[in-house]
């Protein structure tokens, strides 16, 4: 075997075991968000190390930052005062006495939203939302966007289902703001 054929081959092997050694790790979620409304139903589930759904895959890194995708844009967030950033992104939260705030920018995008057992409000980008608490797990309320070059708003009523630690009064940061981005930008 050549070295060129001999190189190909062991690229090719550790190739396909990288996978299976991602896989050792089951994924089991504690806290999930189901949006259901004005674009469709989505659902994004989350665990201490990763976040999962049809349009966000981050994983948490031994360092605390995160990297994957969210709705087809990579990102590489690391740790700040409070938050997160990467290029184009940087996003602040805390929780305390069962109040959450999301605040920052996101891919040019101003994010600004606060939740608590009442209701949860703000705006993300061209968006905003009031949603309340009706029953233990579910939001419900009305969303708004008015996009470029549309001259009516689409608006509509949605729902926010949170369950497991989305649920809690103060839920698991950064893994909460990350799902909701995520389940927004669906």
């Amino acid at each position: 075997m050549t070295p060129l054929a001999r190189a190909v081959a062991t690229a090719a092997a550790l190739a396909a075991a990288a996978p299976a050694a991602a896989q050792d790790v089951p994924f089991e979620p504690t806290g999930e968000l189901r949006m259901n409304g004005v674009s469709g139903f989505n659902s994004v589930s989350f665990d201490q190390d990763r976040i999962v759904g049809p349009i966000v895959n981050l994983t948490r890194r031994d360092d605390g930052s995160w990297a994957g995708d969210i709705g087809g844009k990579d990102l590489d967030l690391h740790p700040i005062e409070a938050g997160l950033q990467a290029p184009n992104v940087k996003i602040k939260f805390k929780s305390k006495d069962g109040r959450t705030a999301i605040e920052g920018l996101y891919f040019g995008q101003r994010v600004r939203i606060e939740l608590d057992a009442k209701k949860l409000s703000g705006r993300f980008g061209a968006c905003s939302m009031t949603l309340k608490r009706r029953g233990p797990p579910v939001y419900h309320g009305d969303l708004g966007c008015l996009r470029p070059g549309d001259r009516l708003p689409l608006a509509g009523r949605v729902s926010l289902e949170v369950i497991g630690e989305a649920a809690s009064a103060n839920p698991p940061l950064p893994q909460f703001a990350l799902a909701l981005l995520a389940v927004l930008t669906s």
